[in-house]
């Protein structure tokens, strides 16, 4: 894929207040240093496809398996 080519992900509405609430939970965290809340299992799952549906769109294959217990890392 290109690298000037624009991605686009089309989100319904639950999963795009989903990975609202997240990306604002993970800055306030960065930001303030308190905890990010706790995933419910139906938002896991909805951003869960996200992922990797934005993955599949930059080209990147996801990296199941690969965790180990080892500390984050950017995929990209």
């Amino acid at each position: 894929m290109p690298e000037d080519r624009d991605v686009v992900l089309r989100l319904d509405r639950p999963t795009a207040t989903s990975l609202a609430d997240l990306i604002y939970n993970i800055g306030e965290h960065q930001a303030a240093g308190l905890p990010v809340a706790e995933l419910s299992t139906d938002d896991s799952e909805r951003l869960g496809r996200v992922l990797h549906d934005l993955w599949r769109a930059l080209g990147v294959s996801p990296p199941y398996g690969d965790g180990g217990g080892k500390a984050p890392r950017r995929r990209i």
